[in-house]
């Protein structure tokens, strides 16, 4: 046991002075996509930070709930309850790790639950929104990365974490990682490739590296936030808060709802469940009656009269 442990970790520790930074740090550095490894990182960092000393096989699941219970936001107002079960999530996995290579003997996430929530529906950007926040747009790199956004429905850290290899122009195809480290292939609209094609011209024409880059590199998720709050300025959404940059997701999902099998929707949205998709029917109570009355006219009979 100790020589295997002695592989897992920088330093020969034993099971009582396994500390939770220690832990964390030997946790993260496993083979995890990108995107899951910021978001590990970021809840981590928080429970490092209250409980770094810690010997994590000391940690009981009261300890835990209080810790759970007592997340804030950045403004210091209690943290949402989705918020709240990603962290639970995120523990959930450090632990279950941590068991898995024998240096816990009991995980504090057993005796927890989630919190429950109600089923929020998809919160679009309206048809107007998005004329006019792409009425703003200028910037080509701008433009091809919101247009991939709106057309294609990526995660914002789809989007981001794509090269340019992963990238057909001439098939309107790309492949991406997204959540789960799955694999997908999105397809690139009429709209998107002329100006991904443009953009990319501008820069040489490269081969490899980013699709889309910044002065430091890689384009960042902080600065793509940046640039939508710029350009979606005093656009709000019906509770008067302003829209996000994961609503251009939500209104390419919410268009085609009804329009497109269910099924084909969530393999192009990268959604593991298919309650996730079918959320975006119920967004316009409309589109029940449209899907009625259209299958109504194109396969209308004439039926016999009555006599």
């Amino acid at each position: 046991m100790a020589r295997r442990r002695a592989k897992l970790l920088p330093l020969p520790v034993t099971l009582a002075e396994l500390t939770v930074e220690a832990a964390v740090e030997a946790f993260l550095k496993r083979d995890l996509s990108p995107n899951t490894f910021r978001s590990f990182r970021s809840d981590l960092g928080r429970f490092c930070r209250a409980f770094r000393r810690r010997a994590i096989s000391s940690l009981a699941s009261e300890e835990v709930r209080t810790y759970l219970e007592g997340l804030t936001t950045r403004k210091g107002t209690p943290a949402s309850p989705e918020t709240c079960n990603r962290h639970f999530g995120t523990l959930s996995n450090l632990f279950s790790w941590l068991i898995r290579q024998g240096e816990v003997e009991k995980n504090p996430m057993d005796r927890l639950e989630r919190r429950r929530i109600g089923e929020r529906l998809p919160r679009p950007m309206t048809p107007e929104q998005i004329e006019i926040f792409f009425g703003r747009i200028s910037e080509l790199r701008d433009r091809a990365l919101f247009s991939l956004l709106y057309r294609s429905g990526l995660r914002v850290g789809e989007a981001l974490s794509l090269d340019v290899a992963d990238v057909n122009l001439e098939g309107g195809t790309f492949r991406v990682v997204g959540k789960g480290n799955t694999e997908r292939v999105g397809y690139l609209s009429e709209e998107t490739k002329p100006l991904l094609r443009r953009y990319l011209r501008s820069r040489g024409n490269p081969q490899a590296g980013p699709l889309f880059e910044s002065r430091e590199g890689r384009l960042s998720y902080p600065m793509a936030y940046v640039l939508f709050r710029k350009y979606a300025d005093g656009l709000k959404r019906p509770d008067s808060r302003p829209v996000t940059i994961h609503q251009l997701r939500h209104a390419f999902g919410t268009e085609r709802a009804g329009k497109l099998d269910a099924l084909v929707l969530r393999d192009l949205m990268g959604h593991r469940n298919i309650r996730t998709t079918l959320r975006y029917a119920r967004v316009n109570p409309e589109r029940t009656k449209q899907a009625f009355e259209e299958f109504d006219r194109q396969h209308i009979r004439k039926l016999p009269k009555g006599r």
